[in-house]
């Protein structure tokens, strides 16, 4: 029966090794599910909080109108009913002008932005129809779109120069401020002014013929894309931005919207899951160095050695998230990645009592951290990045291993034994 090197059994606690601590990268990243988790909790109670998303549609002019259907009430049996339908007449000209200041509200370490400030309405309807008796003109009121919770205060509509109190409107479909007026043919103008506040989006419906928006915000780092048009004109700097829309032509009232995001670059949540995603090659790379120590610089090293090093490879995931939590992201992966890289330099150097160890280890971290560095931040290239790094892996191991590997004498006892029998014979 062939004997079982020792190299052999060494490869075999390696390969064991490698699977113990990928099964420890899973767990981090089960870690760093919950911890998104009760960040997406806390960012939800905060938005709510803060008003939600900002919608805002109209203002029109409604018409309610009488209407008679026919419901089945089953049994074969059809009940004639008379319901209430409302007509929307849609304004020729919408001006939005909004002034928007935001804030971080927090909740336990989680903090995200909400905003306030004031949206002025202009709009301008012509109103030229003949009604018929279904329609009742008397009861018609103009209405804007919009939640209670999206004010800070009670507007006032002006009406053809006019003042006119609000109020509630919530019926089954159509809900927000309502004003009565006297409906004639002629022409209306329409002004107010709100006092708002919300979180995570601002945003209004393209609901005349010629629609403009106006945004001045002190948030940097708006998102237009998500939303039915892009600004027109933008202009963003580290103190906030403008922006933008006008839409001259926009006859297609099919609840397009138009604003922007409140993106947060605050959010490390989604840099850190890629960066585990990167765990494998953190265990591979370092244990790849460890063996090229043993194989070429005849330094003998014990499994457990391995396992050492890679858990605290592995821990820099660990100490990445609970670090990026507390303070901003590159000092937390600048201050893991000096834990890590020089607690295992430090450790194989004393192992192989050879401090040169230590300086190749270390450069071996240096260049894996700044590989995963960039490439968290250049999603774009992040791939280019990855194929570039992987191949000069494999061109430096080739050129290390050109002219052959020899492994430590306790590791290499068959091929002595080879040897003198081919002397002998």
């Amino acid at each position: 029966m062939k004997k079982i090197s020792p190299f052999s059994v060494k490869l075999i606690f390696i390969g064991f090794i490698v699977i113990i601590l990928l099964i420890g990268n899973v767990l981090i990243n089960s870690k760093l599910e919950d911890r998104e988790y009760s960040y997406r909790s806390a960012l939800k109670s905060i938005e709510e909080s803060g008003g939600g998303r900002f919608d805002s549609r109209g203002p029109f002019i409604v018409i309610p109108y009488e209407e008679t259907v026919n419901e089945n009430i089953g049994n074969n049996k059809v009940e004639t009913k008379t319901v209430t339908r409302y007509e929307l007449i849609h304004p020729e000209i919408l001006r939005y002008d909004s002034d928007l200041t935001s804030e971080r509200r927090t909740l336990g370490i989680y903090s995200s932005p909400v905003f306030s400030g004031t949206m002025r309405i202009h709009a301008d309807f012509e109103f030229s129809e003949r009604l018929t008796s279904r329609y009742r003109p008397e009861d018609a009121f103009i209405l804007l779109e919009i939640s209670d919770r999206s004010l800070q205060s009670k507007p006032v509509f002006i009406i053809n120069g006019e003042e006119h109190s609000t109020y509630l409107s919530g019926t089954q479909s159509i809900q927000g401020l309502a004003s009565q007026i006297d409906l004639k043919n002629g022409k209306y103008t329409f002004d107010t002014e709100l006092k708002i506040q919300g979180s995570t989006a601002f945003a209004v419906e393209v609901s005349a013929s010629d629609t403009s928006l106006s945004v001045k915000s002190d948030w940097a780092s708006p998102g237009f894309t998500g939303f039915d048009y892009l600004p027109n004109t933008r202009n963003l700097t580290d103190e906030g931005f403008t922006a933008e829309w006008t839409l001259p032509f926009a006859n297609d009232y099919s609840r397009h919207q138009i604003g922007f995001y409140f993106i947060d670059p605050v959010n490390v949540y989604q840099k850190l899951d890629r960066a585990i995603s990167y765990g494998f090659l953190f265990i591979i790379v370092p244990f790849i160095v460890l063996f090229m120590f043993e194989a070429i610089a005849k330094v003998n090293l014990h499994p457990v050695h391995y396992l050492l090093s890679g858990s605290a490879c592995v821990l820099f995931f660990l100490l990445l998230l609970a670090l990026s939590e507390h303070c901003a992201f590159y000092l937390s992966y600048i201050t893991g990645s000096l834990a890590s890289g020089l607690l295992v330099s430090v450790y194989i150097g004393q192992i192989a009592k050879k401090w040169r160890f230590s300086v190749i280890m270390a450069g071996c971290f240096a260049l894996l951290y700044s590989y995963l560095y960039l490439s968290l931040q250049s999603e774009d290239y992040a791939l280019l990045i990855g194929s570039v790094f992987a191949f000069v892996v494999v061109a430096v191991l080739m050129f290390f291993t050109r002219n052959g590997i020899i492994f430590h004498r306790d590791n290499a006892e068959p091929a002595e034994t080879t040897e003198t029998e081919n002397r002998n014979s």
